[in-house]
């Protein structure tokens, strides 16, 4: 089985007493053959161990930089993670070629090798591709698209821990099959999924008319049955992803045997009574978050103000009964870790893991919440309860009871739709407190 590694070739050194960093390819037969990677290094930044392979990177390492001789003669600078991202592709791209070969069965030699590696389709990062989009958006005040982008980034980076060493080819229709999966195992709503893939879509669309990537790699289906991959069908709506105020009663007034049940009850209920709160941003609420504020009449009251994490709107809500009724709950009934308000993040999580970490336990909660709907024995419409049912809930509530659409945009914060921003500063803190107060224990 032929091998592939990244190594320092200690027996060639340049002017500056640098060392080549090449990519060796063995054989069956253990014979090998060196590809320059365009990089030069000392042991002192290069990690020379049988699991290294790469500039030293992490904890307690500097970032250092390095020089690279591209493809096309020039110079470009990285630093030491963007040269470990560099190494990764190009040994993607080795390895990508030897899987084809053992695919089709070829009988290979260096120098059918040397010609498809050399003559392999153009390697655009993907991840850099996507990024550039991204600021391209938000450059032109486009902010709710390029939010979605970023948003659908981080998602495929919880997918695939390798993101930034794909190239624009590496995403395949399997690939994005794959993806698809994990999504829907994560418990995102298929109206998601085509979000985030609409997204995938207009990037591919983008690049090949940038040339970036041929047409022939376009991975999504263009027609029937061409073994590409097919948008998802949405049935539900937002419109109809809420639980009438019948069934948030029942919800509300049941105490459930399993422990479990009866803390996401109230997480439920507390997103929903906070004006639909999203997941995220309820896992990261501490006790910074409860501030005190005066009303125009001089009173003193107590607030819930946070930012929300997807379109970094800031809001202040009152913490009336209904809220300090859930918030006690949380502080009799569970064990609050660190300075959080509520029972989601219960340990130290590095920054690197917290969306994982946070995402995970929304799955456990969606999870939970189609066990309440079934033990409630809710109509079938109902029994797919997810944590958005809280906000589409909570605005289906407030339009009901008659209140007006400007205060439905804000309360939701809907910043990306330009014609609710005029409302944003519209109503007070309290006048919002008595729109969207529900009663869910009284008959």
């Amino acid at each position: 089985m032929a091998t592939i590694r990244i190594i320092l070739k200690k027996e060639k050194t340049n002017a500056k007493g640098e060392h080549p960093v090449v990519l060796r390819l063995a054989d069956t037969d253990n014979k090998r053959i060196h590809f320059f990677t365009g990089f030069y290094s000392t042991e002192k930044y290069f990690d020379t161990s049988k699991t290294g392979g790469r500039f030293f990177q992490g904890r307690g390492i500097k970032t250092f930089n390095v020089v690279r001789k591209e493809e096309d003669g020039s110079t470009k600078i990285y630093n030491n993670k963007e040269a470990n991202d560099k190494l990764a592709a190009l040994e993607e791209r080795a390895y990508s070629i030897i899987r084809k070969y053992n695919e089709e069965h070829i009988n290979w030699g260096f120098e059918q090798f040397r010609a498809d590696y050399f003559n392999a389709p153009k390697r655009e990062s993907f991840l850099s591709f996507a990024e550039e989009i991204e600021k391209r958006y938000r450059d032109k005040g486009q902010y709710s698209t390029a939010d979605t982008v970023k948003y659908t980034l981080i998602s495929m980076k919880r997918f695939d821990h390798s993101l930034a060493s794909k190239a624009l080819i590496d995403i395949t229709p399997r690939y994005l099959d794959d993806y698809d999966r994990f999504c829907r195992n994560e418990g995102a709503l298929p109206a998601t999924i085509s979000i985030r893939m609409r997204v995938l879509k207009r990037i591919f669309n983008i690049a090949i008319g940038e040339k970036a990537i041929k047409a022939e790699f376009y991975p999504f289906s263009t027609r029937k049955d061409d073994g590409k991959y097919k948008m998802p069908q949405t049935k539900l709506t937002k419109t109809n992803q809420f639980l009438p105020l019948e069934s948030l009663k029942r919800i509300a007034k049941t105490k459930f045997d399993s422990f479990v049940l009866e803390r996401d009850k109230h997480l439920f209920l507390f997103s929903f009574f906070c004006m639909g709160i999203n997941w995220i941003d309820m896992a990261h609420l501490t006790n910074q978050n409860i501030q005190l504020a005066i009303t125009t009449k001089g009173e003193e009251i107590s607030v819930l103000r946070y930012q929300r994490a997807k379109t970094q709107g800031e809001f202040e809500i009152l913490i009336d009964d209904n809220i300090q009724r859930e918030l006690d709950w949380f502080t009799e009934n569970t064990r609050l870790f660190g300075n959080y308000i509520l029972p989601i993040i219960k340990t130290n999580v590095s920054e690197e893991k917290e969306n994982d970490y946070i995402a995970q336990k929304r799955k456990r909660f969606n999870r939970n919440l189609k066990r309440i709907a079934k033990e409630l024995e809710l109509p079938e419409s109902q029994l797919d309860i997810t944590s958005y049912h809280a906000r589409h809930s909570f605005a289906m509530a407030m339009l009901d009871s008659g209140q007006p659409i400007e205060k439905i945009s804000q309360a939701l914060g809907h910043q990306s739709v330009t014609t609710t921003r005029h409302y944003l500063a519209k109503f007070s803190t309290t006048e919002m407190a008595d729109a969207t107060r529900f009663n869910l224990l009284d008959d």
